[in-house]
């Protein structure tokens, strides 16, 4: 008896593919977890430091606006040598009366006393040293000093208080103000910075790709010449040179070595996209260069376009920060990298203050991070080849 062949099952419909393949509605390469957490990181830093000036006084940035040197408030005591103020209360010394008048026929006086009359220690005619102190003087240094005030719960530095709860540093500062103050300026630097580098970058490296010829060439040597420039040596002689540098001063110098780098990666993107057909079809229609390379070419660029901009944010704000810690940035206006200047300065590190120089750099952590995991999650928004490797592992 011939049995009945097994129906084979319906073919899906692509309606029900394409439900299948998209998990949701929010399945986006946008929706990037690197690209998330970064930038996340980098809002933080900006949100701190706009709406903690509302809560917390700024002019505590400025020097001898709070009390010196104090601690952190979780910092309940510090061991080392006291402090310049540090007021450390007198120990007694007990002196015998019976031996003062010895002492004081030894020659406590800076003029030794009569020559002539030798005294019951045995000392010689000329009245012995008369720079020599006292028994009872040098008892009084030799004696050992509290390395506290009062109990052992106060520091060296002094008594930690909330009114400064990131402490303060030997200017005056708080730290706190210093560093709502700081980063949002340290971060605003590389933002004007790594603006103007992208904008001329962009511009150079489309006319350079899509033109080509001698405009491609120009533009070429031009931009291979600049790049092998060690810019942060040529930074530091012209910081050098420069009396008063302001915000945008500096950002501008940074901005002279930060646009041939996008240039050469623009420029490269645009060499292979030039024969694509979508841009041969606009050139037959007889759409315009200028509409063919930023109205077709451009908004396909764009996540690559953003992941370099955000590599070229880091850049510049390594390079501020490097000419500050130096001491050729803004003297007048507080950021992360003078505030690391003036604690290499004043030996911040060997006092043991390190409250003045771990802030800044925790906050510069913090930033790098984040713009790293933006590039990082942008450079996979735009390489569907990384996102699809990505999966494959999963």
């Amino acid at each position: 008896m011939a049995t009945a062949p097994a129906s084979s099952p319906p073919a899906a419909s692509p309606v029900q593919a394409r439900k299948k393949a998209k998990i949701n509605r929010f399945d986006s390469p946008w929706l990037n977890a690197k690209f998330i957490v970064g930038l996340g990181m980098v809002l933080s830093v900006i949100l701190i430091g706009v709406i903690g000036q509302l809560f917390w006084p700024v002019e505590l940035s400025y020097p001898a606006s709070s009390p010196l040197n104090l601690p952190p408030v979780w910092v309940t005591g510090i061991s080392g040598t006291p402090d310049q103020n540090e007021t450390i209360p007198a120990t007694p010394v007990a002196v015998d009366s019976a031996a003062a008048p010895a002492a004081a026929q030894a020659g406590s006086s800076l003029t030794g006393g009569n020559p002539l009359n030798k005294p019951a220690g045995g000392a010689s005619l000329t009245g012995g040293n008369p720079l020599a102190k006292p028994p009872a003087a040098a008892a009084a240094e030799a004696t050992p000093k509290p390395r506290f005030v009062g109990s052992a719960a106060v520091a060296r530095f002094g008594e930690p208080t909330w009114e400064h709860p990131l402490g303060t540093e030997s200017n005056g500062r708080d730290m706190l103000a210093v560093l709502l103050v700081g980063a949002p300026r340290s971060l605003y630097i590389g933002l004007i910075a790594a603006t103007i580098g992208m904008f001329v970058g962009i511009l150079l490296g489309f006319t350079a790709g899509y033109l080509g010829g001698w405009v491609d060439a120009v533009i070429r040597t031009l931009s291979d010449s600049i790049v092998v420039i060690p810019a942060l040596a040529v930074l530091i002689v012209i910081g050098a040179y420069v009396k008063t540098l302001s915000i945008e001063n500096m950002a501008l110098l940074l901005a002279l070595f930060a646009w041939p780098a996008p240039t050469r990666f623009i420029r490269a993107q645009v060499l292979t996209m030039r024969e694509q057909g979508y841009v041969n079809m606009a050139r037959i229609s007889g759409a315009s260069s200028f509409d063919i390379m930023f109205k077709e070419m451009m908004p396909n660029m764009l996540p690559y376009l953003a992941a370099s901009y955000s590599g070229n944010v880091s850049g510049a704000i390594l390079a501020a920060t490097s000419l500050e810690v130096l001491g050729l940035g803004p003297t007048r206006i507080p950021t992360l990298g003078m505030t690391v200047f003036y604690a290499i300065r004043a030996a911040a590190i060997l006092r043991g203050m390190w409250w003045w120089w771990g802030i800044p750099i925790a906050a510069l952590v913090v930033v790098f991070s984040g713009l790293f995991l933006m590039t990082t999650g942008l450079d996979e928004i735009a390489n569907p080849r990384l996102r699809g490797r990505k999966k494959a592992a999963a």
